[in-house]
């Protein structure tokens, strides 16, 4: 399978549009009033069963990492547009996705993320490989009759730590660089990892920002009336 990643969020493919509210203490968020006046997108989820992703031709067998764990490729997409006011700037946001089953008491857990760790600025169109392990890799190049996946990504992404291998709750941490403001529509994946019998998954998607002030910093996130919007069930 190819899979090639939008170089922009599509209108019809946000589910949630909207400002960003405080966290924790609001006092200096109502003091810096329209400075603190932050909109962001979160976009609806794609995914893809993993046997279909990294599928070749038609007679080669796909063997799961583990035969009583179910696969799911995930794509995740939000955009941060410019603050209102001039002198307010995004300092970091974290995008955060939480996973779990459909149906029974199991984990669902992260088998593997992309974008894991970007230490400077990186813009550039780049191929990376979903491996039949499930696992990302940019040195991963799919020949003919192979199983796999290739993934293109036009990555013009900021600083980036992600976390949460191997648990329920994982997210990707931008920091803003001093050359380039922290702004626009970033795209991340994640091969999710549940029991055979999970039927599915649920994810909430969440975003929380911080941004600088003439008032100083202030930690925003996703205000709570979203919530319905950005949780989703996936087959």
């Amino acid at each position: 399978m190819h899979i090639i990643t939008p170089t922009a969020l599509d209108p019809s493919e946000i589910v949630w549009e909207g400002a960003l509210a405080p966290v924790g203490e609001v006092s200096l968020f109502k003091s810096a009033g329209p400075d603190a006046d932050v909109r962001v997108a979160i976009g609806r989820p794609v995914s893809w069963e993993a046997a279909a992703a990294v599928k070749g031709e038609i007679g080669k067998t796909w063997t799961p990492p583990a035969n009583d764990r179910s696969y799911t490729l995930l794509r995740l997409a939000f955009t941060l547009y410019p603050p209102t006011a001039a002198r307010t700037s995004y300092r970091s946001a974290m995008l955060i996705a939480y996973l779990r089953p459909r149906s029974g008491p199991s984990q669902v857990v992260v088998h593997d993320l992309y974008p894991q760790r970007v230490t400077q600025i990186d813009k550039g169109k780049v191929t990376v490989g979903l491996t039949p392990e499930l696992k990302f890799s940019e040195a991963f190049s799919l020949k003919a009759g192979e199983l796999g996946a290739e993934i293109e990504f036009q990555r013009a992404i900021p600083v980036v730590q992600s976390y949460g291998l191997g648990q329920s709750q994982p997210q990707w941490q931008y920091q803003t660089h001093a050359a380039y403001p922290l702004l626009g529509d970033q795209f991340v994946y994640l091969v999710a990892d549940a029991a055979a019998n999970a039927g599915g998954l649920r994810l909430t998607v969440e975003l929380v920002a911080t941004v600088e002030t003439r008032f100083g910093p202030i930690r925003l996130g996703t205000p709570q009336e979203a919530r319905a919007l950005i949780s989703h069930t996936i087959p």
